[in-house]
């Protein structure tokens, strides 16, 4: 029961970041730019750095090249996938923030979905991966899912919703991913031999969701973004050492 309240703790602590983000809309009455582009800035930062700390090295430690890149290939498919279904429905969709509730949360799907894996992993396992990164890890997405859940509680409430009802979308956004965690947690020794080859799967979904989405979200006609990326992935390399 120790590993199973180790999974939920990691879990809540990240859906509990993403709730405190949502509630920035009670504090903030017009969405800064300057300082949405240094939230999501970091929030690249520390997520590409963890891809390749806490998933894709443990992946190489324990696999072979080949078996990493296919995941990691899979991974980028399976968000393409998942892009291209979000980009559909926004089309038909009467209201534009629906696409970017969407995306927000079938993006922290897999989120919650790698914190499970990690760290029951690392629970049970940690000459792969050891419970400091799978904290770190946990750390990161929690980091970066502050802005996340203040973005959309902002843009929300910007539309014409009101406080509580942006609060409360912006916190919905994030339950999938204890959800996500709890799942991964049940299924673990079904997916045990298979975890080099999920971890890059993760890895895949996570750095196209940086690339794709955070970093361009970060960008305006200043260096801001480009900083702010840099000291998230500063960030998350002390936190995968020193932790």
């Amino acid at each position: 029961m120790k590993s199973f309240y180790f999974v939920l703790l990691c879990s809540l602590i990240i859906v509990s970041a993403t709730t405190l983000g949502a509630l920035f809309v009670y504090f903030i009455k017009n969405k800064d730019n300057r300082n949405e582009h240094i939230c999501l800035g970091l929030a690249s930062g520390i997520m590409f750095a963890s891809s390749i700390w806490s998933l894709l090295i443990p992946a190489l430690e324990s696999s072979n090249i080949l078996y990493v890149i296919i995941g990691l290939v899979l991974g980028i498919i399976i968000i393409v996938r998942l892009d291209k279904f979000v980009d559909k429905y926004s089309k038909k969709s009467a209201k534009k923030n629906t696409m970017l509730f969407l995306a927000m949360t079938i993006h922290n799907i897999p989120e919650g979905m790698t914190v499970g894996l990690v760290s029951t992993y690392a629970f049970f396992n940690s000459n792969y991966i050891s419970i400091s990164s799978a904290l770190a890890l946990t750390i990161g997405i929690a980091i970066q899912n502050i802005p996340e859940g203040a973005c959309l509680s902002l843009n929300f409430h910007q539309s014409g919703l009101s406080k509580f009802k942006s609060f409360i979308l912006g916190f919905i956004s994030g339950i999938v991913e204890p959800i996500g965690a709890i799942i991964m947690f049940l299924l673990f020794s079904y997916l045990n031999i298979l975890l080099p080859f999920i971890l890059s799967i993760a890895a895949g979904i996570m750095i196209y969701v940086v690339v794709n989405e955070l970093i361009p979200s970060s960008h305006d006609n200043t260096n801001i973004g480009s900083i702010s990326f840099m000291i998230g992935f500063i960030i998350m390399l002390s936190l995968d050492i020193l932790l």
